[in-house]
């Protein structure tokens, strides 16, 4: 059974779901984790990434014999959202925080010999655009076409373009999520009738993206599975909010945390023996040109990921797939070279993320959307709430793995086990109830399984507390190489949406910051000025023939 075969449109142009196979009585499961797995030591019976799982031995580190299928998003679809936890009486917020769907490979940069020079991308998904002043068109739309064969990839589509599965699974996330907080829970209008002005929207609905094609399409995509065309009423438009790239601070950002810079380089050279052997080893055989420090080896095997999963991906629109992808990644085999770059890359880039948390990167955002869950739940304890605008119900994110999924993953623990890296059109749903014991819980649930909670908000507030405190060490001399991204690079995309600022949204104890960093410069002062006096009279009596002024 040939790994080519699995992942290939069906004649009627769905994509064939992976099956679980029983094996060959007399072939037994090679080890789960077995990152130099060679051909000729490989069951090709059970190669086929995502067909045998079932038998292999319980409490095994993960083998990545699934990832095509549930990187690639194959089903494009989650499943339902689950029902309100046990006690729950009122759903008070939502926030919804996304990855852009399936999209094709981010960049040309080099992945193998001879890679850009077969097979094509081709691109259905395309976008219509005019100009306006206020709510009044001042063109015609147009629709946007990239030209065959005059793009850094292979045919007819621009690097990082969404694909057509891709809209198709945010569209599919918005209909869990009508379901769930429409249908079931009554917490959203079924249609926007009777609302007179798009700002009336804004007081229920918030839609943010970064400022790439790619996410506003999937914001769009979700709100558009949520409130279809019957659903919109008489409204123009509805907002989707972005930003400049050098405000983001949902990524890694030396501009925003300059102190991510010597924290990133920090991680790098501090990676295990063990594991600067395997990123070393594998460029050194792939790519020597980036075999020569940890950091520029991480990042291409990164991309070489990419590279890959662009040619394997039933959700990519790439043609022909599996069959350009060279040999050594053994596709029709047990894809052991596959699965030990997927192995070493997942697990250095989780521990990055975890760094970076550590060191403050991501503080402000995380300020941010705890700032919209305080305002919902507390709004009279808030600092100058009354002159705030109504936080909205629902809250929608879009963007990227390495932002906002990855720093929610990686600093709330969210995930536990490999893999870590978030799916094409990965849906994490912060949930906030009233309870009939008169609390308020929070609860996380991730691709429509509970992952954390419900626990007190209290809790929750101590958790994300932490975090946003954090972001004091943020402010250092950047020096040394930064941290790009190894999937989406250079993709920026700001989470945010329209909140009090950052004194009113953190918790209380982050007042005490201000003066203490006051205390600690006044310190610094004294202790300076007092060196300075010491060096001047030990110089004066050693000199005292001068004039001294």
């Amino acid at each position: 059974l040939k790994f080519t075969a699995l992942f290939v449109p069906s004649p009627g142009g769905a994509s064939q779901r992976a099956l679980a196979l029983t094996p060959p009585p007399a072939m037994a499961p090679p080890a789960r984790h077995r990152r130099h797995t060679s051909v000729a030591s490989s069951a090709s019976a059970w190669a086929s990434l995502g067909l045998w799982t079932a038998g292999l031995p319980t409490g095994a580190s993960y083998g990545y014999e699934d990832i095509v299928p549930r990187y690639c998003n194959s089903a494009k679809d989650w499943g339902p959202l689950p029902a309100r936890p046990a006690g729950a009486t009122e759903l008070i917020q939502v926030q919804a925080f996304v990855r852009h769907g399936a999209r094709v490979q981010g960049s040309n940069k080099y992945c193998w010999k001879d890679s850009q020079e077969k097979g094509n991308f081709t691109c259905q998904l395309s976008y219509l655009e005019n100009s306006i002043i206020s709510e009044k068109p001042l063109t015609p739309s147009f629709r946007t076409l990239y030209m065959s064969g005059r793009n850094s990839l292979k045919g007819s589509c621009a690097a990082g373009q969404l694909a057509a599965d891709g809209f198709e699974m945010h569209q599919r996330n918005g209909i869990r999520l009508r379901e769930a907080y429409v249908d079931r829970e009554g917490f959203l209008p079924s249609s926007l009738f009777g609302l007179s002005d798009v700002d009336s929207v804004e007081g229920f609905l918030s839609l943010r993206s970064t400022d790439l094609a790619r996410t506003r399409q999937s914001g769009m995509a979700l709100v558009s599975g949520l409130y279809g065309k019957a659903e919109l009423g008489s409204l123009p438009y509805l907002p989707l909010k972005t930003m400049d790239a050098g405000e983001e601070n949902m990524l890694v950002n030396p501009q925003v945390c300059p102190a991510v810079v010597p924290e990133g380089a920090r991680y790098f050279e501090s990676l295990p023996a063990t594991t600067t052997r395997e990123l070393k080893g594998l460029c050194t055989w792939l790519n020597p040109e980036v075999a020569k420090d940890n950091q520029a080896c991480f990042w291409w095997l990164g991309h070489l990921l990419d590279c890959l999963m662009s040619r394997i991906c039933p959700t990519v629109p790439f043609s022909p797939r599996n069959t350009t992808v060279p040999e050594i990644y053994e596709l029709s085999g047990s894809a052991g070279l596959l699965r030990r770059v997927w192995s070493i890359v997942d697990e250095v880039h989780w521990g990055y993320f975890q760094a970076m948390a550590k060191a403050g990167a991501f503080g402000s955002f995380f300020a941010e959307f705890y700032g919209a869950a305080l305002q919902a739940v507390q709004p009279a304890a808030v600092a100058e709430a009354a002159r705030l605008p109504k936080v909205p119900k629902l809250l929608l994110l879009s963007g990227h793995d390495t932002g906002p999924m990855l720093p929610l993953y990686a600093a709330l623990e969210l995930r536990n086990t490999a893999p870590y890296w978030p799916e094409f059109a990965s849906m994490l749903v912060l949930e906030l109830w009233n309870t009939s014991r008169g609390e308020v819980v929070a609860r996380w649930i991730s691709n429509s399984a509970v992952v954390a909670g419900p626990m007190p908000f209290s809790a929750f507030s101590d958790q994300v507390g932490a975090l946003i405190l954090a972001r004091a060490a943020c402010h250092t001399p950047a020096t040394g190489v930064g941290g790009n991204t190894p999937s989406d690079e250079p993709d920026p995309g700001r989470m945010t949406v329209e909140l009090p600022d950052v004194a009113v949204v953190e918790p209380p104890r982050l007042a005490l910051l201000q003066p203490a960093e006051a205390a600690i410069w006044a310190l610094v002062a004294s202790l300076l000025a007092l060196g300075s006096v010491v060096f001047f009279r030990v110089w004066r009596d050693k000199n005292r023939s001068l004039s001294l002024v």
